[in-house]
């Protein structure tokens, strides 16, 4: 993984959908970068903003009722943000890849598996139709699909869940991607399924050097997977870390709380915990952290201001009160 060579960075980006109760702030001043060949996480529960920050990368949050109302998403330099929907028609598929959580949606139910696969290959590589049906086989044998070139004439719904996320991934994946944003693409499958598409994932990231962002509410998979982890709540990132560091030892208390909630496969096996609460309704506004109401470590200071973000170490930040404080005192 080439640390130096920046190929996406989020700079400040603010999304919000206009509804009936009022503005959503579905994502409030997003800022990370995804270097060459890292695999980087986004972790968190439904509602933090996941896959919105996803759907911004590729220009597909649906306007009205979302729009990008602030900051920057640079993909080699340049703001996609900016770019017209027949330039990012050019992008999407080809320079970044994403794979859609449930591919019985995504997949036209009226088209042959292998002619989707290769309509990508014709529109951004030029191919014939001969060339483009001769690659997507390929392809659909690169990600494990037994008898590619009968699986190639049958349609979305002959196939099993797990059979139809591989035709997913290798239509995100023909064109070999810088990027491929694979948005929770193990949630509906068997552990069993879940793993081997996680190989796939990991396999095409050491041969391709394809980036990698993993969006998933899973920590398990992001353990397997992923360098570096970004947990998100309330449209907000709360912390970043490289993984081991994340898992061994988690800073912010929603992070914990995460990590508590993890079952644990032992002799002796302690009882679940939980997180106090339930994420806040996207509408409500709430002063100071977010985070406060479930949080056991509240003061009246985070109930007060916005806690700033605190660098721990040069790739590790953290989101809270408790570590401003400790900082300052360090400092002083």
């Amino acid at each position: 993984m080439n640390q130096s060579e920046k190929i996406l960075e989020i700079k400040d980006l603010c999304v919000e959908f206009k509804t009936v109760e009022g503005t959503v702030k579905a994502i409030n001043h997003l800022n990370y970068t995804l270097h060459k060949g890292e695999k980087l996480g986004i972790v968190g529960e439904s509602g933090s903003g996941k896959s919105v920050s996803s759907l911004g990368i590729m220009q597909l949050i649906p306007n009205p009722p979302g729009e990008i109302v602030g900051g920057e998403i640079l993909y080699k330099g340049q703001d996609l943000v900016k770019k017209s929907e027949k330039d990012m028609q050019k992008i999407r598929g080809n320079e970044i890849s994403m794979i859609f959580q449930e591919p019985m949606t995504s997949l036209n139910p009226i088209i042959k598996c292998g002619r989707q696969i290769a309509e990508s290959l014709r529109l951004h590589r030029g191919m014939n139709k001969k060339e483009a049906m001769e690659e997507a086989i390929r392809m659909m044998q690169a990600v494990g699909i037994a008898n590619p070139e009968v699986r190639a004439h049958e349609y979305p719904h002959q196939m099993s869940g797990g059979m139809r996320q591989r035709v997913m991934i290798a239509m995100a994946l023909a064109c070999q991607p810088q990027i491929l944003i694979a948005d929770e693409p193990t949630t509906a499958l068997d552990v069993t399924i879940q793993a081997q598409i996680l190989d796939l994932i990991r396999g095409l990231n050491e041969q391709m050097n394809t980036s990698v962002l993993f969006i998933t509410h899973d920590l398990g998979v992001v353990s397997e997977l992923c360098d570096t982890v970004i947990v998100m709540y309330t449209g907000r990132i709360v912390e970043k870390a490289p993984v081991r560091e994340l898992f061994s030892d988690p800073k912010h208390p929603y992070t914990v709380g995460l990590m508590s909630a993890i079952p644990r496969i032992t002799k002796d096996r302690p009882p679940l915990e939980t997180i106090e609460g339930v994420v806040p309704n996207p509408t409500e506004r709430i002063s100071g952290c977010s985070f406060w109401p479930r949080c056991p470590h509240a003061t009246e200071q985070c109930k007060q201001g916005e806690p700033p973000v605190v660098q721990l170490s040069e790739e590790r930040q953290v989101r809270c009160w408790l570590y401003a404080d400790a900082a300052e005192k360090k400092e002083g």
